[in-house]
């Protein structure tokens, strides 16, 4: 507030302009002891991409193209291999899951699932809190859960409009209610992305790095055996915090909520040719995801991989029609504009970054700083990590904070002799619980536009959820994590001892 008093620029304008000046005088300089001046180089690119990050000085996905531009320039890189971070595994696993999201909304599949899903616990305020947020979780482990929020929202609200007009219970209770969904909503679209390497980009930034830098393929089937108990159990949690703590539901329910959900129902009609297509590729593409290990013995040596599978999937809605004389197919290409390639363009750049802070040592350098604290045990380390990110995303964008550490963090591992996925995971399903702020996820910024919660609320609800998310998130991924990872306390596994040689 100081600065922007005496410059009379706004954030984004001091962002823009510190991030510059930065950089011009940090190039400068001397590298530090230890870093050479290659790594220096990075080191500043780095902190310039960051300070636009945290300060949105232009559009984040516009940030993460500076690699393309800068390493060429400074001979950290040719264009062909920067540029290939763009277009890598990561990034087309994300594209074939976005357009399968697309052809699910087109045919509104999601909303057909999200109130058979409701329909079914109930009409009770605390059972249907429970019943939006399993149909967002849900929803959400497999489209954006900005698309899933949006979808969502409307639905939520005529059902807290109708309790607050008819529903029995006093003024403080109806609030409480509406409260509770929003928060819910939100929450649970945040928690289920964690769930799946498709759920959220934080989780397919994590899987584009160790492959693009360890060569080591994270699992599909893997990830959801260490992401699905943690996100069942966050929204156990944040049910019962929300609906029994933080906003008590006491009042009774009201029949209208059926009548709502039913009147949906009623006007989506049975399933469509096109519904049933839709599903059946989807089921085909989670399939082949979470069942490659089986199928692969008995496809002769083919080895499937995850992003292959997602682009199959997505090729399939463009040539399976609808209705063939007319040319009607699951998907047209226009459809495709509401891709949001931004995302695309944002995991590009932080491969790029991560990639070059490990090439060039910034990050063995940052972390042998951190290091000299030798004394530090291996649950304490996961505590503070799980802790930085989860805050520091609730300030800045959750992939660019995973950008930014993730490198530095395993590092760090590295530096004290332990697996770095004992602290990679973590990290990267903290940065899916930024819980406090409208501005740390857009299904917070979706659900505070409702108008039902206020700042305070959701900063005092998200607070407390937060400190529980740390703790559920270092003892499950501490004890789960390393079981399916098969992560040895203070042992290299070979493919970092590879990489090291």
């Amino acid at each position: 507030m100081f600065l922007q008093k005496i410059s009379g620029l706004n954030i984004p304008q001091i962002g823009l302009l510190g991030g510059l000046v930065f950089s011009l005088l940090a190039f400068q300089l001397e590298p530090p002891e230890g870093l050479s001046g290659d790594g220096w180089l990075v080191l500043v690119i780095a902190l310039w991409m960051a300070i636009w990050w945290m300060t949105e000085a232009v559009p984040i996905a516009v940030t993460a193209l500076v690699p393309l531009v800068l390493f060429p320039i400074l001979n950290l890189g040719t264009i062909t291999s920067v540029g290939s971070s763009y277009a890598g595994k990561a990034v087309f696993l994300t594209l074939g899951g976005f357009i399968i999201g697309l052809a699910i909304q087109r045919w509104n599949l999601h909303i057909r699932i999200a109130m058979e899903t409701v329909k079914r616990v109930g009409t009770e305020p605390r059972r249907v809190i429970g019943g939006f947020m399993v149909a967002s979780a849900f929803l959400s482990m497999w489209i954006t859960n900005t698309a899933t929020t949006v979808m969502m929202l409307p639905i939520a609200l005529s059902v807290a409009l109708l309790l607050e007009r008819e529903g029995d219970g006093d003024a403080a209770s109806k609030s409480a209610f509406g409260t509770a969904l929003m928060l819910g909503l939100a929450y649970s679209a945040s928690i289920g992305g964690m769930m799946t390497l498709v759920g959220t980009s934080t989780n397919v930034m994590f899987k584009g790095y160790f492959e693009q830098n360890y060569g080591l393929e994270i699992d599909f089937l893997d990830w959801m055996m260490v992401g699905v108990p943690i996100g069942i159990t966050l929204l156990a949690i944040v049910w019962w915090m929300l609906t029994f703590v933080l906003f008590p539901c006491e009042m009774i329910g009201h029949k209208g909520i059926g009548n709502i959900i039913d009147k949906k129902l009623d006007d989506l009609g049975k399933m469509s040719t096109a519904e049933i297509r839709t599903l059946l590729v989807f089921l085909l593409t989670a399939s082949l995801w979470i069942g490659k290990s089986v199928i692969e013995p008995f496809l002769g040596g083919v080895v499937l991989n995850d992003a292959s599978i997602a682009i199959f999937g997505a090729i399939l809605l463009f040539v399976i029609p609808v209705d063939w004389k007319a040319g009607i197919f699951l998907l047209r290409w226009s459809d495709t504009k509401d891709v949001p390639w931004g995302i695309l363009l944002l995991l590009g750049g932080g491969l790029a970054l991560a990639g070059a802070m490990n090439s060039f040592g910034v990050a063995d350098w940052i972390g042998s700083k951190i290091t000299q604290f030798d004394n530090i045990p291996a649950w304490l380390l996961v505590l503070l990590t799980v802790m930085l990110i989860i805050f520091l995303s609730e300030l800045m964008s959750n992939v660019a904070t995973l950008t930014a550490f993730l490198p530095i963090i395993v590092a760090v591992a590295i530096g004290f002799g332990e697996n770095p996925l004992l602290l990679a995971l973590p990290a990267a399903f903290a940065a899916s619980c930024a819980f406090m702020l409208p501005i740390a996820t857009p299904p917070n910024a979706i659900v505070f536009g409702s108008g039902l919660l206020s700042i305070p609320q959701m900063a005092k609800a998200g607070f407390l959820l937060n400190i529980m998310a740390i703790f559920a998130l270092t003892i499950m991924c501490y004890v789960l994590g390393m079981a399916i990872f098969e992560v040895e306390l203070g042992v290299l596994p070979a493919w970092v001892q590879n990489y090291s040689q």
